[in-house]
């Protein structure tokens, strides 16, 4: 069986205007390994402890961001996100994203970006097992302890971004990650 794990992270939900985006990325649990050394890999070649979209804002930050993409599309996942217009209650619209995004029903674990409270993660899995999906664990995780967490975290942010600007080097970053793509954006 070919049992999923999900990242789950957001990006922008704090602002008041432009865009609020919610990334899901998905990577088969055979996989999982793979792509936790992939990206510690990538992170040890950019010489940085772990990725973290809004730690690397600066121009020089930009060096960084552009090399975390480009050599993470290279590892084996694929993802969704949905594109919400501010302003927004990030609770009640992370749990709409997650009701329209999260379809397939092989999936084994669920991390979220530990940003949430603990009555959130129940909400998620009552959501979860009310779709009939049967997970063996949901995780609130902070990015630096999870690879696949800074994955989700460096596509919200980078869609974010895009759909904000699409122009210059969110948009050459954006068409190099699309393929990565198995939906259309929602919106």
């Amino acid at each position: 069986m070919n049992r999923k794990i999900i990242y789950i992270d957001e990006s922008g939900i704090h602002k008041t205007t432009e865009h609020s985006i919610f990334a899901l990325v998905y990577v088969s649990i055979q996989n999982e390994k793979e792509l936790n050394l992939g990206i510690e890999k990538i992170e040890k070649d950019l010489k940085i402890s772990y990725f973290h979209w809004a730690d690397f804002g600066s121009k020089m930050g930009w060096s960084i961001r552009k090399k975390f993409i480009i050599q993470s599309s290279k590892l084996k996942f694929s993802f969704k996100y949905k594109v919400i217009k501010n302003p927004i209650n990030p609770s009640v619209e992370l749990y709409n994203s997650i009701l329209f995004l999260l379809t397939e029903k092989d999936i084994e674990k669920v991390y979220i970006d530990g940003k949430q409270p603990k009555w959130y993660e129940r909400q998620i899995k009552k959501l979860l097992r009310d779709r009939g999906i049967s997970i063996k664990q949901l995780k609130t995780a902070k990015d630096q302890s999870v690879a696949g967490v800074r994955l989700a975290d460096a596509l919200a942010g980078l869609v974010r971004l895009y759909y904000d600007s699409p122009k210059g080097i969110p948009k050459e970053l954006y068409e190099h990650i699309k393929q990565k793509q198995n939906h259309s954006p929602l919106k």
